[in-house]
């Protein structure tokens, strides 16, 4: 048998291809994937899954799954991704933070995307506009393009980073939509059209759900319809022009749904740019250069090449740098040889105009970060066909040069095996946080960003040295392109000088980071507490209110301000405050407690001990608040209740640590509202002595028992 005979695959069964194709995909992705498994969380994990309380199931009921569809990190009581954001509140529940389970989802939606993929390909490739070209090859074709996309190292971005799941899964979805609408299209029993129609419309309801990109899925299925089922002429150009312009108006009506009028005004457009290191008009020139950038990386996607962030200067004009232009005139000529090609290669046309149609929202008007390697997932799908036609066609000119064969065969394997093996190369940086950053920092060293992320990660496990240094050298660097500012970093060094006791240090950052960002919530209320600390109640009572106009949503800032308000004998005004936190955050213990002694200056006894209750039943080892509701219960004349409070204190909490707090709380720390110390030292001092003779007669007791033996 000819080996490079490429139409052996009409003898073969549908079943068995289809087998084949599975299999294979599915050995190749566990093999590339196999180290991915234990990689830990990382940069945007944190807030969107860690941090992100709605999507923390604990039950699954539909009060819980509901909150899930609405755990925006930016708290604006919207909708955001809600299937993918779904799917990260089932790994929580069934795993908790163990990344195991996120990992085996992101891979399984890697390998159903690359198999719906695969049979969208194969059964294009068959419609009777292509069959004639492509049929007897459209196997090998269609396998081979759906592998140098699985594989491509590109793709570790969307699959091994466990947030862009929304990504891959939106991609999953979208090829899916793509896959059924063919299948009903080209249906000629009712039934079978009008249920691939309903699988169509769910599935790109699903990639929406996961990621706003799929939006331009109705135009993509129009291309798709236009181009390589009815074909590309006048007549039906002008047939189809009103319904390319009701799709159109699709992605638009579902952001008006999701968004709000407020999305179509010059106002909503800008406001992101006041973040970044560039203009609206700057990223309209800069993203050709970036298109063209992300084309080289799919094509030689090499690990040297690939970061998690790209160090890419801004264009300023066109010919600020010259390869603005260039860029922006390759993209043209590349679409109007599309275009003109179009019907003697509808499929290939198609390919090439998917692609550049899949970038429009992530690359135009939006204010998102410049570059990101997972924002090529969905426009990379159809990428690999054109190349894998050209090796077909290549093999099949040189049938009558087997040397030649055997050497494209073998570049093709070795393309192959080095994809595979820079995927899995490249795996290996997602293994840990500061693996990833100090990649980035070697590739990009004068990003300010990786410096400051890297900073991060150090103060996450205590290094505050190596935090500092990080943090130091990225204040020492120029603003990036992804359009950080130095008031994070600002912010970051100064809850360092905190945890070391360097407070004038702390709050000089903390001034530089509002300068920089007057908006900063968070500087606001940390420079707050710092200054309450010296007495200066007034400037932190200003200082809350600005953070709270920036950051209406804090509970942290409305318990903070409670407490000032508190310390300035304005308790029902405190009260307010605390139960505006606890509206945001329920089971807050710093708000209980707060409450507990906001009733209990107000002489509300019975309410100060059952907010002091709640607060241990949400922190039991919380010593504070124990002896506060130690000291109620003695006000309450319920000495008995206040003793067992205090005794259990000392089973719960080894009594040199109790001591050692309490003589850190009694050197008269303003932000510690300590107990009436004539009620509750005596019990403190009753507690210690009953328990140090228990101990001198269990002592007792031990040596009488030696005696006897």
């Amino acid at each position: 048998m000819n080996i490079f005979n490429l139409e052996f695959e009409l003898h073969l069964s549908s079943c068995r291809k289809n087998v084949f194709a599975i299999v294979i995909i599915f050995i190749i992705i566990l093999a590339i994937y196999s180290n991915t498994f234990h990689a830990s969380w990382h940069f945007d994990d944190e807030p969107n899954i860690l941090d992100n309380k709605p999507l923390h199931l604990n039950k699954l009921n539909w009060q819980n799954i509901e909150k899930t569809f609405f755990a925006s990190i930016i708290n604006d009581d919207k909708i955001r991704r809600p299937i993918a954001c779904f799917s990260f509140a089932l790994n929580y529940y069934f795993g908790k933070d163990n990344v195991f389970g996120y990992h085996f989802v992101n891979l399984s939606i890697h390998f159903l995307a690359s198999i719906f993929l695969f049979l969208f390909i194969y059964h294009s490739l068959n419609l009777p506009l292509l069959k004639a070209k492509y049929g007897p090859n459209s196997y090998f074709i269609a396998l081979l393009a759906t592998i140098l996309w699985t594989i491509n190292p590109i793709q570790t971005q969307a699959i091994t980073y466990i947030v862009q799941r929304m990504a891959s899964m939106a991609g999953m979805f979208y090829i899916m939509s793509m896959y059924f609408y063919l299948k009903g299209r080209t249906s000629t029993n009712r039934l079978s059209m009008l249920s691939h129609y309903f699988f169509c419309f769910i599935a790109a309801i699903l990639a929406f759900g996961s990621k706003e990109n799929a939006a331009m899925l109705p135009i993509s299925i129009f291309l798709f319809d236009l181009f390589i089922i009815q074909g590309l002429t006048k007549e039906n150009i002008k047939k189809n022009s009103l319904i390319l312009l009701i799709l159109m108006l699709i992605p638009l009506s579902l952001a008006l749904i999701l968004k709000g009028p407020s999305m179509f005004t010059t106002k909503y457009l800008f406001s992101g740019y006041e973040q970044r290191g560039f203009t609206l008009f700057e990223r309209l020139l800069t993203e050709p250069r970036i298109i063209i950038y992300y084309i080289t990386l799919l094509l030689y996607p090499m690990p040297d090449r690939l970061c998690i962030m790209h160090d890419i200067s801004v264009s300023h004009s066109l010919i600020n740098p010259p390869t603005t232009i260039i860029a922006i005139f390759t993209i043209l000529i590349i679409l109007i040889l599309a275009i003109m090609k179009s019907k003697k290669w509808p499929f290939v046309s198609c390919c090439i105009i998917f692609f550049f149609l899949n970038h429009i929202i992530e690359s135009t008007i939006f204010a998102l970060e410049l570059i990101f390697e997972h924002r090529n997932y969905i426009p990379s799908m159809l990428f690999f066909v054109p190349i894998a036609i050209l090796i077909v066609r290549e093999i099949q000119f040189f049938s009558y040069k087997k040397l030649m064969q055997i050497a494209i065969s073998i570049f093709v394997i070795l393309v192959l095996i080095g994809q595979g093996h820079s995927s899995f190369m490249r795996n290996f940086i997602w293994k840990t946080e500061e693996g990833l950053w100090l990649d980035a920092i070697d590739k990009y060293p004068n990003m300010s960003r990786s410096h400051h992320n890297l900073g991060r990660y150090y103060a996450d496990i205590g290094e505050n040295e190596k935090a500092m240094i990080e943090y130091k050298i990225a204040l020492n660097l120029k603003r990036g392109s992804h359009g950080e500012t130095h008031h994070i970093t600002h912010y970051n060094l100064a809850l360092i000088y905190v945890k070391t006791g360097e407070e004038d240090k702390a709050i000089d950052h903390l001034h530089k980071a509002i300068a920089i960002d007057p908006r900063s919530a968070d500087a606001y209320n940390n420079l707050a507490i710092l200054l309450a600390k010296r007495g200066r109640y007034d400037d932190a009572f200003n200082l809350l209110t600005k953070s709270l106009t920036y950051s209406s949503n804090s509970s942290q800032a409305h318990n903070n301000l409670g407490f000032i308000l508190l310390k300035t004998n304005l308790i029902e005004e405190a009260i307010i405050e605390f139960k505006k936190a606890l509206d945001l955050k329920d089971e807050y213990p710093a708000a209980l407690h707060n409450l507990g002694l906001a009733y209990k200056y107000k002489g509300e006894l019975d309410k100060a001990a059952r907010y002091f209750k709640l607060a241990l039943k949400a922190d039991v080892r919380a010593l504070l608040t124990r002896l506060h509701l130690a000291e109620t219960y003695c006000l309450m004349k319920k000495e008995e209740l206040a003793r067992r409070i205090v005794y259990s204190t000392l089973d719960l909490l080894p009594p040199e640590v109790v001591a050692s707090k309490i003589n850190a709380f009694c050197k008269k720390d303003p932000l510690q509202q300590f107990p009436e110390r004539s009620i509750i030292l005596p019990l403190l001092k009753d507690a210690y002595l009953e328990r140090s003779t228990a101990f001198e007669s269990m002592g007792r007791d031990l040596c009488k028992g030696q005696e006897n033996d």
